[in-house]
C-alpha cells in the first residue's frame, strides 16, 4: 500500500482502489513487456504485440479518449 498525494489531497491507494488510469497503465506496459518476452522465446510474431498499447496511447493522447480506461471501468472490481 502507498499514499497517493495530489495537490493538496492524500489518500491511501490498495489494488482493490486503484485508479482506472494507472491501472490502464499496468495494462500497457504488460502488454508491451509481454509481446518482447514472447516474441524472443515462442515466435517473432509476437513482436507486433506492443503495437495495440501504443496505438491506444496515441489514440488517447490525440482525442482524450482511452478505450482502455473505459474496459476497466466496467470490470466488477471499478463499480
Amino acid at each position: 500500500m502507498f499514499t497517493l498525494k495530489t495537490k493538496n489531497v492524500s489518500e491511501p491507494v490498495t489494488l482493490r482502489n486503484l485508479p482506472t488510469l494507472r491501472q490502464a497503465f499496468v495494462v500497457a506496459s504488460g502488454l508491451i513487456v509481454a509481446g518482447y518476452v514472447l516474441a524472443a522465446l515462442v515466435h517473432p510474431a509476437f513482436i507486433y504485440l506492443p503495437l495495440l498499447p501504443a496505438g491506444g496511447l496515441l489514440f488517447s493522447g490525440l482525442t482524450g479518449f482511452c478505450p482502455m480506461v473505459y474496459i476497466l471501468q466496467k470490470l466488477p472490481w471499478n463499480r
